[in-house]
């Protein structure tokens, strides 16, 4: 398997033997860059392609060593210069489980979004002979092999024991047709016996075949597949002829031998192997292909997965906005300003490279997504139509709740692990925008914050959907997006509770409006107080001390 990688740049005339033309975009001086992520093989090609996200790519670098042109000629120039790369870096084994994921995972989104842009700029398909009939592709049919190695260890234990037993045992009537007997005492007795054994042993036939096919797949993908001590493997010659096409004749020979679960189940996948080994080699149209152009329409779908709870759909009309917008994730929970409120919080998946910032125009996009919110939240606010607990503006004070932002971006660990999702903020995580820098409370005060998450644990989580380990994940996760820009704006700004001592707060506030305007807001649990919050950098502002109303300071929870 060839290891590609999206929106890296090669020489068009090294990538035309192994991947069709539409896969890839002419940028001149004979160089073509890749759009795609996913794997592909076009028969009588010698290699299968995996095209990895750029995400894998340090600093533009494969391993942060080669660049992608570099370690592609190195695959077809020095395989085992390049095996040893994949054994150096441990890695041989690992892509081959991302592999699959992959493949699972783009076969998911299809089925998820049957009707989206996404499946007219891409081939979802499985392997499809000349006459149309689908059959397994190659990643799985490994997969399962695979899978059936690790799951069934005792199976391969007790039919050799089994067996081994046989052997020892004495079969009398056939050593009394062919033993001749001594006489002691009037007694016969036989010198040499005759022990039950066939000729032909089926289950351990089906074994060594199925050892030696994981020792093929050991060299072929660098895969670290446990062989069986106790089972002889083939000499690979005799291997090599198997997958010419006496593997299928073979096992329809001995197919009627088996009638276990388990040893039917293994005749199944080493006829599904060696029929595929056969076919790539007889049929020249015959085509895997599992690739995605624009995978960040994935990689969001991913994201929105863990994010969002499917069962529990919100209004079309928050994520699809009117001005052609899609906002990508948005769910419904406590407020910033009390807890007893609840609020929209809104983002947005990023699929950079590791070395991309957050550009100006993201960022502009982003804020323009929460101005959207919050409109139309102020719109069914206007028409009485808002649901509690939602709360957007307080009319009294007319200041605005502050609306939760973020981005999340894909990142590849040198650890490679599925298992941990590494939520972190980014270096240029908080990015604000305001019109009044002191005014917290007006509406084009907007906060942005950013997270990298780990890529791996977002595709495994998307494949394997385990839901107990997905909502612990969507809670923990927006706990944590609402504590960290809690803390920045405790950080930025004192908030005080301001209570009239001499006049109803509906009088107060009309008193003060003008400087008080954008600095307060009334939280649905304020019932006789207004929240106001001044920046810290600025001095205490003298007009407070003059206002008749009870002042403390509160502590945003």
């Amino acid at each position: 398997m060839l290891l590609l990688f999206e929106s890296a740049k090669y020489e068009i005339e090294s990538l035309q033997p192994f991947l069709g033309e539409r896969y890839y975009r002419p940028l001149g001086a004979g160089l073509g860059q890749i759009d795609y992520v996913g794997y592909y093989y076009h028969a009588p090609a010698a290699h299968s392609v995996l095209i990895l996200p750029k995400v894998f790519l340090k600093e533009g670098k494969v391993w942060g060593i080669y660049t992608p042109q570099e370690f592609f000629a190195l695959q077809l120039s020095d395989k085992e210069q390049a095996k040893k790369e994949f054994q150096r870096t441990g890695k041989a084994d690992f892509l081959f489980r991302f592999s699959v994921w992959l493949y699972q995972a783009i076969k998911i989104f299809k089925r998820r979004h049957p009707d989206s842009l996404l499946t007219d700029s891409a081939d979802l398909q499985q392997i499809i002979e000349p006459e149309g009939q689908k059959q397994l592709s190659e990643l799985e049919v490994i997969n399962s092999l695979l899978h059936f190695q690790r799951d069934n260890p005792a199976l391969f234990t007790f039919v050799k024991r089994y067996n081994t037993s046989q052997r020892h045992q004495v079969s009398w009537h056939r050593t009394v047709q062919k033993q001749t007997p001594v006489l002691q005492n009037g007694v016969p007795v036989y010198i040499e016996t005759v022990n039950k054994r066939k000729a032909i042993n089926a289950d351990e036939e089906l074994f060594v075949l199925f050892f030696s096919l994981l020792r093929h797949l050991n060299e072929a993908y660098g895969l670290k597949a446990e062989l069986s001590p106790l089972y002889e493997r083939l000499p690979k010659r005799e291997f090599e002829k198997l997958l010419d096409g006496q593997g299928t004749r073979r096992l329809k020979q001995i197919r009627g031998n088996y009638y276990t679960d388990k040893l039917r189940q293994l005749w199944q996948l080493l006829y599904a192997y060696f029929d595929r080994a056969e076919h790539a080699k007889t049929h020249q149209g015959m085509r895997e292909v599992v690739l995605v152009r624009d995978f960040n329409i994935v990689f969001e779908d991913m994201v929105d997965a863990l994010l969002t709870d499917s069962t529990q759909p919100l209004p079309k009309a928050l994520k699809e906005h009117k001005d052609g917008k899609i906002l990508d994730h948005i769910y419904e929970y406590s407020s910033l300003l009390s807890p007893e409120d609840s609020i929209y919080h809104i983002g947005d998946s990023k699929y950079y490279s590791d070395t991309s910032a957050l550009s100006k125009e993201s960022i502009y996009k982003q804020f323009t997504y929460a101005r959207n919110v919050i409109q139309l939240n102020i719109d069914l606010l206007n028409e009485g139509k808002l649901a509690q607990p939602l709360h957007y503006r307080d009319p009294l004070t007319e200041g605005y709740n502050v609306t939760p932002n973020f981005f999340i971006s894909a990142l590849v660990n040198d650890s490679l692990d599925f298992s941990k999702a590494n939520l972190r903020p980014r270096p240029d995580s908080l990015q604000t925008n305001t019109h009044f820098a002191d005014r917290l409370f007006d509406r084009d005060t907007l906060v942005l914050q950013a997270y990298n998450i780990n890529f791996l644990y977002v595709l495994a989580s998307y494949v394997t959907q385990n839901r107990q380990e997905t909502v612990r994940f969507r809670q923990s996760t927006k706990q944590q997006f609402r504590q960290r820009l809690l803390d920045h704006l405790k950080s930025r700004y004192v908030f005080l509770k301001l209570t009239p001592t001499n006049q109803s707060l509906e009088d107060f506030v009309t008193q003060h409006f003008r400087l008080l305007n954008g600095r307060m807001y009334r939280p649905a649990s304020f019932t006789d107080a207004i929240l106001v919050a001044l920046p810290k950098e600025q001095t205490r502002p003298k007009w407070l001390e003059t206002m008749e109303a009870e002042v403390k300071d509160w502590e945003l929870q």
